[in-house]
């Protein structure tokens, strides 16, 4: 089983958390959709694990995932803030032609999952990186079978 985990940046001038969970645990750094898209091509996962909103609210502040994940105590960021905007649009984008190429994609929600795991992030590691091992360890869970769907976000159980 191979697994990416994306900690997606909102402008690629800013580092997107990249971790390949397979027979080793490879992480990094990456920038633009093109090394992403490169990285992936690369690794062939058999499922893709992304922390960012694939999408708008249709109607109010909060999409259904989001407002399951509010009741269940955590603080999604609302994506009608601008920067978050741009991570939705840059999101929208990748999971369009990762799908379109043939790869399972799902959105996480990587701050859940290290309250639901019950991990903490060392200080001297890279938060990027740490967050891409966790959308990789949802996306493992998913394929396990220990994994919830929040209307479309997904957590480990």
């Amino acid at each position: 089983m191979r697994v990416v985990g994306l900690d997606l940046a909102g402008m690629d001038k800013n580092d997107t958390g990249f971790c390949l969970l397979g027979d080793k645990i490879e992480v990094k750094l990456l920038h633009r959709d093109s090394e992403i898209l490169e990285e992936i091509n690369r690794v062939k996962p058999d499922l893709i694990a992304i922390d960012a909103p694939f999408g708008f609210p249709v109607i109010g502040q909060w999409r259904p995932g989001e407002a399951q994940l509010i009741k269940r105590g955590f603080n999604p960021v609302n994506t009608h803030i601008p920067s978050m905007a741009l991570l939705v649009k840059r999101a929208i984008e990748l999971v369009k032609i990762l799908r379109e190429k043939g790869y399972r994609v799902i959105e996480v929600y990587s701050k859940a999952s290290a309250k639901i795991l019950g991990t903490t992030k060392e200080p001297r590691k890279n938060k990027d990186e740490y967050e891409a091992l966790l959308c990789a360890l949802t996306g493992k869970a998913y394929l396990e079978g220990e994994a919830e769907d929040l209307d479309g976000i997904i957590v480990p159980k």
